[in-house]
């Protein structure tokens, strides 16, 4: 008994430390293509910020979300200010309404950033959301004028990424008990939009037999999200939030393939 107790408080750390979010350092000497996907991967972990404040309004212990949200804040806002200052950097005096839309989305992180920080209410996790959604276009309309095709496909892997943890924290949202407004029309344009970049991303250049592989196993995965979505079963929090952070890991190694290719190319 007391081994098998071991066994399962040991796998529990592993699956903890293997699918808590890492905020990666920023690297302002990388290239183009590198410090593109860090912007992409602002805009994911931002969303699983917001997953991990709604563990810990849910009184879950899943993953020690209270622990990893205090650590990621501290690394996220030193990467969001890195992130800003390289592409402003690089925008010039014509880009004024990218170098802008950088500017509003670090202010909507700002004032994210302080109710991240607070004690987790359903009113501020409403605000949170809508914020950090907002700033994710600021940080898409930040870097248009430097995006080639290929990086425009780099950022599509973000987007792909970023909808499981969306439908997650709508969910969750709905388990706390937080009313979302149109929530089925929401979460039926989520699953749309998803659909909608698994084809082009499966039709694109980049690819190789690793990378169509990961996609369908991608595809695969997002079939759950779809039948939690429809069901009339209520999912406990642990599994939606293992199960984002599984498609999360599966999206990273597609991206990884695709800068490899795209550096090539530049």
């Amino acid at each position: 008994m007391f081994r098998l107790r071991k066994f399962i408080l040991t796998w529990l750390l592993f699956t903890t430390l293997l699918f808590a979010f890492e905020i990666d350092p920023f690297n302002p000497n990388a290239s183009l293509v590198e410090n593109f996907s860090t912007n992409c991967l602002q805009m994911t972990q931002s969303q699983q910020m917001l997953k991990a404040y709604l563990m810990i309004g849910l009184n879950s212990n899943f993953q020690n979300p209270k622990k990893n949200l205090a650590r990621a804040i501290v690394d996220y806002d030193r990467r969001a200010h890195q992130v800003h200052d390289y592409f402003f950097k690089r925008l010039t005096e014509k880009d004024k309404a990218a170098r802008d839309a950088f500017d509003k989305a670090m202010q909507l992180w700002q004032e994210s950033k302080k109710m991240l920080e607070q004690k987790p209410t359903q009113q501020n996790a409403l605000k949170i959301k809508k914020n950090l959604l907002e700033m994710i276009n600021h940080l898409l309309a930040g870097t248009k004028p430097l995006a080639t095709p290929d990086l425009e496909l780099i950022s599509l892997t973000g987007k792909l990424c970023r909808k499981p943890v969306e439908i997650t924290n709508d969910y969750l949202m709905r388990i706390w008990g937080i009313k979302i407004p149109r929530y089925e029309e929401e979460v039926a344009k989520i699953i749309k939009n998803f659909h909608k970049n698994l084809k082009t991303l499966s039709a694109n250049r980049l690819n190789n037999n690793e990378s169509l592989t990961l996609l369908k196993k991608a595809q695969r995965q997002f079939m759950f999200f779809e039948i939690m979505y429809r069901s009339k079963t209520r999912f406990i929090p642990h599994l939606l939030s293992k199960k984002a952070d599984d498609n999360f890991l599966i999206i990273r190694k597609i991206k990884k393939i695709y800068k490899a290719q795209a550096q090539k190319d530049m």
